[in-house]
């Protein structure tokens, strides 16, 4: 196992930030922490780095303790790389100068293809005598990234990674992290208030809730199974039904059932097993449209998304939807 939290716990000025935390990180693995603002997740991230003394339990790394700032002159873990949102870097100086600052005791050699290596597998072949401070915010996140691996770190933390990079390049840099899993056997944990990130890039998910983990599971598993309600709402967006008798193939949350947008299929054709319901309101997302329904069997409203554009539901429309 390459890290280990055991019995995490921190308190800045007599508040608990975190509570008994505990979990495990494999070697070549791509790890979320999923909260909200405020639950602890940066925090966290410093206590794994080695920037910060728990007040209670320890930390492994490769089966040994991490020590923390009280018992170390110089604070973290050589490791171990925090990658924060801000790319702390040398703005003034090019992308290789950078680069070649991190490897600055190696021999030429090394650092010519150490510098190739990382600018192949993070896309910076074109970026490397450009000047750090003109480059955009997702830019400079790989730059940071590829300084990082350039120091020889196994595992990445990085808070927010995708905070500053619109949709194209968030994606985009999504497709560079795997190459560093893929390609370099690195292992990633990157905290996120984002369902949409942490579903799609890791392996596993830890749900942190003030302070506190209280899920682990994989993407799917979170998604259509999770064991509270809180795990269902950090991880997209919830339609809870209070039904006495059901054959739907949902699941169950206590005494409500989860069902999730993307488990809506709606017809204007009744078909055997459909619900019939009023169009309320429409929103226009691009390649799908987000459709609210007042599900007059159920007297609830749900919000369900729609794909099919050969089908446009009308506001006052009645419709048929079924649970798949």
């Amino acid at each position: 196992m390459l890290l280990e939290a055991f019995n995490l716990s921190f308190k800045r000025e007599q508040k608990e930030i975190l509570t008994n935390v505990n979990f495990k990180i494999e070697s070549s693995k791509i790890t979320a922490i999923l909260g909200a603002n405020g639950s602890g997740k940066s925090t966290l991230l410093s206590l794994l780095s080695g920037l910060l003394d728990a007040d209670g339990g320890y930390i492994k790394f490769n089966e040994k303790k991490i020590i923390g700032p009280a018992h170390k002159l110089i604070p973290g873990h050589e490791g171990i790389a925090l990658v924060r949102q801000d790319a702390r870097l040398t703005p003034y100086a090019t992308v290789k100068e950078n680069l070649l600052h991190v490897l600055r005791m190696y021999d030429e050699v090394y650092q010519t293809d150490k510098i190739a290596e990382l600018s192949e597998i993070l896309g910076l072949k074109n970026y490397l005598e450009r000047v750090v401070k003109f480059l955009s915010g997702g830019e400079q996140q790989r730059v940071a990234i590829a300084a990082a691996l350039a120091a020889g770190h196994e595992l990445l933390l990085m808070d927010e990674p995708f905070s500053q990079t619109d949709m194209f390049l968030k994606q985009e840099l999504k497709q560079y992290l795997f190459q560093v899993v893929e390609k370099l056997g690195v292992s990633i944990l990157f905290v996120t208030h984002s369902p949409e990130d942490a579903l799609a890039l890791s392996d596993t998910i830890l749900i942190l809730n003030e302070g506190e983990i209280v899920e682990v599971g994989n993407s799917v598993q979170l998604y259509y199974e999770p064991k509270s309600k809180t795990s269902a709402h950090l991880t997209g967006y919830c339609n809870f039904v209070s039904i006495e008798k059901t054959e739907l193939n949902v699941h169950k949350i206590g005494k409500e059932y989860l069902i999730r947008p993307d488990q809506i299929l709606i017809s204007e054709i009744e078909k055997q097993n459909s619900f019939s319901a009023i169009v309320t309101k429409t929103e226009f997302c691009g390649f799908f449209k987000g459709i609210y329904l007042s599900a007059e069997k159920w007297n609830t409203e749900l919000f369900a998304t729609h794909f099919d554009h050969r089908f446009s539901p009308k506001i006052g429309q009645k419709v048929w939807f079924e649970i798949v």
